[in-house]
């Protein structure tokens, strides 16, 4: 698997954009239905921002272990 020079910056700015937007979300869903279901609305969005994070940190390691090649 050949890693190219957009994925690590595309990877990094959609973790950001996701978190941002869950955040966005839970603060919008407190005013219309309450803190325990803006809870529930905003944490898959925040679990998809943590799992995007922990990809963009075993795609640099296996890169910079050598295992995947890097195309930079």
């Amino acid at each position: 698997m050949e890693v190219t020079r957009g994925l690590f910056p595309k990877l990094l700015i959609g973790t950001f954009v996701v978190a941002v937007l869950s955040f966005v979300v839970r603060g919008f869903s407190q005013l219309a239905v309450g803190q325990e279901t803006a809870q529930l609305v905003s944490a898959p969005l925040f679990l998809l921002a943590f799992a995007l994070a922990i990809l963009a940190f075993f795609f640099s390691l296996l890169a910079k272990l050598g295992v995947i090649g890097t195309d930079f």
